[in-house]
């Protein structure tokens, strides 16, 4: 992969000096680079980035909910860059990069119009699901990258038959599953477009091949789970709404009906649905539109029935790693029907869509405050909070406490955010389970003369109060933002740790 990826890339740049748009598509995607970056360095993390953060602090083979990539890469980066927002969120601006040229790559490959493959470049900075995996480093970050390459090498392949692209393609499908479980869905809808367009591939050896590679990389990760009694399927599992009382006829329809709409909204700007259903009913899908859309629609499929049968519907982002094609059938769409600069229109309308998303959801927006409406609040306040702690800590004898909480997000936040980054300890009380209780615990500090300090957005309950001889001080910490008040947490200072009944209440 190293090889192909070194020798597109002095292609590509070769090409830049004599075509002028490659010229110009490298500048403007180093600007956006540029801006994300900026972007990206002057926000909090949220919860679920300062989780994967604090794995690399345990590197394993796998972890309680997901792949190790994300661990590895955090590990590697905050290695050169230190343990910072940067450090951590490069990964993120510099993936962005990646899809962007390999969004150039892949529509190129499909159409052969290179004013596409720029604009299918272009807009994959604009398409909100892309933007924030682009942002916000998550697991969702690697897998889409590698879910591009995937299909990009995969369509080589399939052109070409040549070893080194089922190599590439077996490489990437590998390296995806390492960051999530959901890379290994694409199998599905590569192995019915094959089914259906090229049948004889399925006879190669070649095509097998890549399939093993593709397992060979992932098998720590099996290797990992079978060492803890499965407990990765068991999460994957609970989530899909295993094991579920049955539910309404109308909860399954609201279910669904929320996931389909979350689903557009994440897809915008892409809108040309009808004329993807014309063709559809016309059968003049061209083999090419047919390969970028059949993965949405097999996947968009898979989530809606889970959405059905969940308690509430599937998660927004679960499905969106298929719709890596979109912005490149956008760009196709947009430059061959006879609404170009309609079509275009709706760019410029989601590029200053974002500006103004920046600048409303900023805690310096004062003109058009949001309020508890905001939804970046998540992102604020971490900083501010860890700080109250480090202060409260700095009343207490050295190395005469430790921090903990019983709600995951305050744990990894404060972890994060302390000063000196001491590691924070989960008490799980009748939650769901997460990777803290695979590590050493709070257990540790039973009858110890160590205070524990803990944080969290409730008062404390009676099963956390039982657990301790005395409190000896409450606090608190209020956040402000756009001049709201929008959230409260609760701080208290607890000796004497006695015996206390953990227990998950899912997986």
């Amino acid at each position: 992969m190293y090889k192909y990826m070194n020798h597109t890339a002095s292609v590509f740049l070769k090409k830049a000096v004599a075509n002028k748009k490659t010229y110009w598509l490298i500048a403007i995607l180093l600007i956006f680079t540029i801006l994300k970056l900026f972007v990206a360095t002057h926000i909090e993390l949220n919860s679920e980035e300062a989780q994967y953060w604090t794995w690399s602090k345990h590197l394993q083979l796998s972890y309680y909910s997901k792949p190790p990539m994300i661990a590895y890469l955090n590990w590697f980066s905050t290695s050169i860059f230190g343990n910072t927002v940067f450090g951590i969120r490069i990964n993120a601006v510099i993936i962005g990069l990646l899809i962007s040229v390999v969004s150039y790559l892949l529509s190129f490959e499909l159409f052969k119009n290179q004013n596409a493959a720029i604009l299918a470049a272009l807009v994959t900075n604009i398409f909100p699901f892309l933007l924030d995996s682009s942002v916000f480093f998550t697991t969702d970050s690697p897998l889409l990258l590698f879910w591009l390459c995937a299909m990009l090498f995969y369509w080589k392949a399939l052109e070409t038959n040549k070893l080194k692209w089922w190599l590439l393609f077996g490489i990437s499908l590998g390296l995806g599953a390492l960051a999530k479980y959901a890379m290994l869905l694409i199998i599905i809808p590569l192995l019915l477009f094959t089914w259906k367009h090229q049948r004889e591939i399925l006879k190669s050896r070649s095509f097998y091949l890549s399939i093993l590679i593709g397992l060979a990389i992932f098998s720590p990760v099996i290797y990992w789970n079978i060492n803890q009694n499965g407990i990765g399927l068991l999460h994957l599992t609970h989530l899909a709404g295993a094991g579920n009382h049955s539910h309404s006829v109308n909860q399954m329809v609201t279910n669904m009906l929320v996931f389909t709409l979350g689903q557009i909204a994440i897809l915008l700007p892409f809108y040309q649905y009808q004329k993807i259903y014309r063709k559809f009913r016309q059968k003049t899908l061209t083999r090419q539109e047919a390969f970028l859309i059949l993965p949405v629609i097999i996947t968009f499929l898979i989530f809606l029935i889970v959405s059905a049968n969940r308690e509430s519907e599937a998660y927004i982002n679960w499905a969106m790693f298929a719709y890596m094609g979109m912005p490149i059938l956008f760009s196709h769409y947009a430059l061959t029907d006879h609404r170009l600069k309609f079509n275009l229109r709706i760019i410029l309308v989601m590029a200053a869509a974002f500006f103004l998303f920046i600048g409303l959801t900023s805690p310096k927006n004062t003109v058009a405050p949001l309020g508890k409406h905001n939804p970046a609040n998540k992102l604020i306040g971490w900083s501010q909070l860890a700080a109250k702690v480090d202060n409260i800590k700095g009343t207490l004898p050295p190395e005469g406490y430790y921090v903990f909480s019983s709600n995951y997000h305050i744990t990894s936040e404060l972890w994060f955010y302390q000063k000196g980054q001491s590691e924070t300890y989960l008490l799980n009380l009748n939650s769901r389970m997460t990777q803290f209780d695979l590590w050493p615990g709070i257990e540790q500090f039973k009858n110890s003369d160590k205070t524990g300090i803990f944080v969290d957005q409730l008062k404390i309950s009676p099963e956390v109060k039982a657990s301790f001889r005395s409190i000896l001080q409450e606090d608190s910490c209020i956040v402000y933002s756009q001049n709201s008040k929008i959230d409260t947490y609760y701080i208290y200072l607890l000796k004497g740790m006695k015996d206390f009944h953990k227990q998950n209440s899912s997986y």
